[in-house]
């Protein structure tokens, strides 16, 4: 596994996901975690590119985190440069059997969110996180807007990164408008437990 840092250090990123009960700084030691920050200021697109293909013919990497596009958009001279490149980059990875993990941070908590670049015409499967605000808290949820090969569960939900791990509540029925990120209760009754 290649896990591929753009807006923070390595050691922010291990201590990051030790708070959330993933302890990897294990797996980068043996070696079955290669954690590599990448500052695009130093790395063009097209090193980087060599970077991960050198990662899965030389390392036999078969899952790739790329953490987020919107460091690797910085590394782009322009927005059509970065969608031939990453169609060209994902046809690769794809090719070879690996499995391509990447974030993107959207703009627009808890306003309408505006994406720097539209990637998901690239992605097989789109999982969207979003902030919303409900009973005067800010709060998470999670929905699947795209699986290109099955069907999937359209429902939004309630979703918690907890130090015991991730927790996905039942669907938010009583509220309508959650992607807004301001919703409105429907007034159907609320059922707050997680699954």
């Amino acid at each position: 596994m290649a896990c591929f840092v753009f807006e923070e250090s390595r050691e922010r990123f291990l201590n990051r996901a030790a708070g959330f009960g993933r302890e990897l700084r294990s797996h980068v030691d043996a070696g079955r975690l290669m954690l590599r920050q990448i500052d695009p200021a130093e790395l063009s697109p097209g090193e980087f590119a060599h970077t991960l293909k050198t990662s899965v013919e030389e390392h036999g990497v078969r899952l790739v985190i790329i953490d987020s596009l919107n460091g690797y958009l910085n590394a782009m001279p322009n927005e059509r440069f970065l969608m031939l490149h990453m169609h060209d980059l994902l046809m690769y990875l794809n090719q070879q059997g690996v499995l391509t993990l990447m974030t993107m941070t959207q703009h627009g908590v808890p306003a309408p969110m505006q994406s720097p670049v539209d990637v998901s015409h690239l992605a097989d499967n789109v999982i969207l996180l979003r902030y919303f605000e409900a009973q005067g808290e800010l709060k998470q949820a999670i929905s699947v807007v795209k699986n290109r090969d099955n069907s999937h569960d359209r429902t939004i939900r309630e979703f918690q990164l907890t130090p015991t791990g991730i927790r996905i509540g039942q669907p938010l029925r009583q509220l309508r408008g959650v992607l807004s990120g301001v919703p409105i209760h429907d007034g159907k009754d609320s059922d707050d437990n997680a699954e």
